[in-house]
């Protein structure tokens, strides 16, 4: 098969012997200068020689500037198409959800894993706004990074939960990148979309094991309170917050006064569901900014920011008198009763370190216990 820039230049010799043919036809015909023969081949003036070779020579130039012409835009042409088809390769080929956006957000380019995600085949979505489409929107969404990305010219990204009814959650990462002209401005947008529901997953995960782990270092495990390490670190960050402000501090140290026998006659099962119940009741009568946790045993010290010594006393008071009026239900129907010492001081703004103040609520306490059990002592 004969190449079109071949054919040209064919075409062209024969134009020129065609020129040929018919000068020496118009001379002998026309002009009457001789025998068309020999004007063809033979009885040529040097002018005449001249002028056919010019004609000749010109159409065989032409023919040939112009199969060069073909013959580069065909090589263009395919490596052209040699290219679409490699992008269109490496475009399909790519296992995320990917488009391409003009400035009208109709969408120019879509691999089928973007029409998959959609549930739509990808001649639904060219040449449609995306918006339309796949949103049933009129108007582009609020939160759409395509156009941000428009008005920037810069990168974004953004990540997007997708909870359909019967289906599960998915957590998609979408990118937004710019196609940009010389000089800056964006003619396109390219979306693609990356699933991270799994990532997501160990995100949350990781964040829950985190929590957990930050209870169990932070709260007793039998009562739900707080335990010993992070009742003195709320301390100290009390006592800060009362010398940088000039607040009153209290504090209350408890103790259960009959605690051992109750582990000795009902067991220790018992005790701990006294401590739960005990527990409770802290939760109940105290206020919302009070600090409670288990000090250690049957111990229980109540951190009261802002509050005076007398406030501090009426709460004492009334700890004192539900503990002593409960009935704690223990083993097989029984019930167990106990009272509960208290010991109180108040933080002077004075104090060295915290274990000046620790030290003044034991001998409150210690007090408390040693004249006689069941009452509140105060020790400023």
């Amino acid at each position: 098969m004969i190449k079109d820039e071949h054919k040209v230049i064919i075409l062209s010799i024969i134009a020129g012997i065609a020129i040929w043919i018919l000068d020496s036809a118009i001379d002998s015909f026309v002009f009457l200068h001789g025998s068309f023969w020999e004007l063809l081949l033979f009885d040529l003036s040097l002018h005449e020689i001249y002028f056919r070779f010019l004609f000749f020579a010109s159409f065989i130039l032409f023919g040939i500037v112009v199969s060069k012409l073909i013959s580069k835009r065909q090589k263009t042409e395919e490596e052209l198409g040699k290219s679409v088809k490699f992008l269109d390769m490496i475009f399909d080929s790519i296992r995320d959800p990917f488009i391409i956006l003009d400035r009208d957000f109709r969408v120019v380019k879509v691999n089928e894993a973007y029409a998959h995600m959609k549930d739509l085949h990808d001649n639904d979505l060219i040449g449609k706004r995306c918006y339309e489409i796949t949103r049933g929107r009129d108007t582009v969404c609020d939160d759409c990074i395509v156009e941000k990305t428009f008005i920037s010219a810069d990168p974004c990204v953004k990540e997007k939960r997708s909870a359909m009814q019967g289906v599960q959650e998915t957590w998609f990462e979408i990118y937004t990148y710019p196609i940009q002209t010389k000089n800056g401005s964006v003619t396109h947008v390219i979306e693609y979309v990356r699933n991270i529901t799994e990532r997501k997953k160990i995100e949350e995960e990781r964040e829950r094991l985190i929590q957990q782990l930050e209870f169990l270092s932070t709260t007793d495990s039998l009562t739900g309170l707080l335990n010993r390490r992070m009742l003195i670190k709320r301390l100290n960050s009390e006592i800060d917050r009362a010398r940088r402000y000039g607040l009153e501090l209290s504090l209350i140290l408890c103790d259960l006064d009959y605690f051992k026998e109750i582990n000795d006659t009902y067991g220790h099962n018992a005790g701990d569901s006294v401590l739960k119940s005990i527990s409770s009741i802290f939760s109940e009568l105290a206020r919302k900014p009070d600090i409670i946790g288990r000090y250690g045993g049957d111990e229980f010290m109540i951190i009261l920011p802002e509050t005076s010594i007398k406030g501090a006393e009426d709460m004492a008071e009334r700890i004192r008198l539900r503990v002593q009026s409960s009935e704690f239900p223990v083993v097989d129907g029984k019930s167990a009763r106990t009272t509960m010492s208290l010991g109180i001081t108040h933080f002077k703004g004075g104090e060295v370190d915290i274990y000046d103040l620790i030290n003044r609520i034991d001998k409150a306490l210690y007090t408390s216990k040693r004249t006689g059990k069941n009452q509140v002592y105060t020790l400023t």
